[in-house]
């Protein structure tokens, strides 16, 4: 279990071997958000304590709930559920969700639902908007129900944070980004050019003077043709001096 601080007011919870993160949200104020725990571990009650003063664990599905009853007696802290994953703490949950309730001004909690069971996402009014989404994957139908949300970063526990283009990743996996329109480019033909195509093609012979000859020097070539003959005559001319003769 490692640790790293993502930005001023966000560390990341990091497991290499399980590639599993969870996120506390630092408010020096109020007391740091968490959302989801890892499993627990006196490493993990240390690094979260080491963030700072915590006010409140978040937990996005019933599977995370299991370990919220440890952490929060060990750390002394509030936990949050939806209704539907609270019977999953052990002790039952401090504070119960609804579908869509704020969790202080600056973080709104969402319910997802998808085949009969559910999720809860994270909204920050953070940095254009920071959706933290939990187990939940962005490619399955019921990621679809984001696309509304108006957020620039996706922070979820298994995959690496998206901080300039989250909305459009999602966008991709859910196949909703448009496709960019069609460009021409140095390396392509123009439809309007393709008609002409030939034009040229029957003055690219060494008999035509707008090709030069292979014995033409690359100097000679870059200066067109109207240079040429005046540097085949100036070389000839050359050549043809008369030349010291040694004794």
């Amino acid at each position: 279990m490692d640790i790293q601080q993502l930005r001023s007011w966000i560390f990341e919870l990091y497991e290499p071997l399980e590639d599993d993160r969870q996120y506390v949200v630092y408010d020096g104020e109020r007391g740091s958000l968490i959302v989801d725990v890892p499993r627990f571990s006196e490493r993990a009650v240390r690094l979260i304590r080491g963030t700072g003063p915590a006010a409140l664990i978040v937990v996005t599905n019933a599977a995370r709930a299991r370990e919220a009853a440890r952490m929060r007696d060990a750390i002394g802290v509030q936990v949050a559920a939806h209704a539907d994953d609270a019977a999953a703490i052990e002790g039952g949950a401090d504070v119960v969700l609804g579908d869509d309730q704020l969790l202080r001004p600056d973080a709104r909690a969402i319910r997802v639902r998808y085949e009969g069971s559910g999720a809860t996402v994270i909204l920050l009014r953070k940095a254009g908007g920071v959706l933290l989404t939990g187990d939940l994957d962005l490619a399955s139908p019921a990621a679809k129900a984001l696309l509304p949300l108006e957020f620039s970063a996706v922070l979820a526990a298994g995959r690496p944070p998206t901080w300039s283009a989250g909305k459009d990743a999602l966008l991709a996996l859910q196949h909703e980004l448009p496709r960019p329109r069609k460009r021409f480019s140095i390396l392509l033909d123009a439809p309007w050019d393709r008609a002409y195509r030939g034009r040229l093609e029957d003055k690219m012979t060494h008999h035509d003077p707008v090709v030069p000859r292979e014995a033409t020097v690359a100097r000679e070539a870059g200066m067109g043709p109207e240079t040429l003959v005046v540097s085949e005559v100036a070389r000839e001319k050359i050549e043809r001096a008369k030349r010291p003769v040694r004794e």
